[in-house]
This record gives structure tokens, sequence and C-alpha cells, in this order.
């Protein structure tokens, strides 16, 4: 008896990892036609799940496996991409949550040498991606004498999270910011 319910524990837990399929954020471009116009749309690949997300206009995406690099025209400095975030690991998105980048800075990849450092806002679930719980942090920095803006937004993907991040000056942060916010709710399977 206490056999046959050790084999069916041991099946449900290698099912259970063997169903959690590795998210690859390699993108493939993608083209709808939907009567007439065509929405242009990248692909990402959780397994055989297809996850689709469409970048403002105008935006590249690049990348590989654990990342993606979104190039933002007229702004060369500007940086945003879609990461896999497995060292970030906050416990839970919660109002704990400020403490600990507070506490370890680290977990917010400022560049080297960012200086100044101020968090500027946590908001709990700005959104909710397929039903997934979101984090965001806000924050402001100098880098080299001059002032920038970074934002990171988490998404629990039950354990595995996933960074959204932009890092720009902070003269252009709040028209990138909500170029790249109005995207996240592009986001479909994820």
């Amino acid at each position: 008896m206490v056999l046959p319910i050790i084999a069916l524990l041991g099946f449900l837990f290698f099912g259970a990892c063997a169903a959690r399929a590795d998210l690859d954020l390699t993108p493939t471009d993608s083209v709808q036609k939907m009567e007439l116009m065509k929405i242009h749309r990248v692909v990402f690949h959780d397994g055989a799940k297809e996850i689709t997300y469409q970048p403002p206009k105008g935006w590249n995406c690049n990348g590989s496996h654990n990342s993606a690099v979104l190039t933002i025209p007229d702004h060369p400095q500007a940086r945003a991409s879609i990461q896999s975030a497995p060292h970030l690991r906050i416990p839970a998105f919660d109002d704990k949550a400020e403490a600990l980048f507070q506490k370890d800075p680290t977990l917010l990849q400022l560049p080297r040498g960012a200086k100044n450092l101020q968090i500027t806002g946590v908001i709990l679930n700005p959104l909710v991606i397929d039903s997934h719980p979101t984090l965001e942090v806000q924050m402001t920095y100098s880098f080299y004498g001059q002032a920038c803006e970074k934002s990171i937004l988490l998404v629990d993907r039950n354990g595995a999270e996933v960074s959204f991040s932009l890092d720009c000056l902070a003269s252009d942060f709040d028209m990138l910011h909500k170029l790249f916010r109005t995207s996240w709710y592009t986001f479909e399977n994820l």
C-alpha cells in the first residue's frame, strides 16, 4: 500500500516538474493580418506554448534564451529588456518588498557606478498579466553626473519570475515608461 502512494507522489512531482517548461525569450517575428491592417508581434516560447507580445511601435526586439532586449529609436541611452529573473526570487509580492530592495539594492540591477539611488515607488499589481501577480519598483539614480530613472516590473509565474525593465535618462522616462507600460497589456499566454 505504501509503495503505490510513493509511486503516485513521485509521478505527480516529476509530472509537475516536466509540465513547468523553460521560458525561452528568443524572439521570433510574427505578423497577424486583420482585414486591412497588419499587427507585428514577437513570439516567445514556454515549451510548446507560444507567448505573444507587441512591443511599442518602432521598438525592435532581439535576444537570446534568457533575455529579450528592446532597442528604442532616437533614444540610444535608453535600455528596455524582458528577462527571466530567477535571481530575484521575491518571497512575496507585498508591502515588505520595498524593504528587501532597500536592504539589497543589487537586486535592482543598476549599472556599475550608479550613485544616489532613491526608490520612488513600489506598486503592487499595477496590472495582472494572465492572472499572475506583479510588482513594479521605480527608482532614480545618477550615473556619471546624469539623472536617470528605472522601472522594473516583476511578474510571478508561479515561482519563475520574469522582469520587464526600462532604464533611461530622467528627461525621457515619463514618455518611454508610458509606451513600455502600455505594451505590457499585449502579452498573451504568459
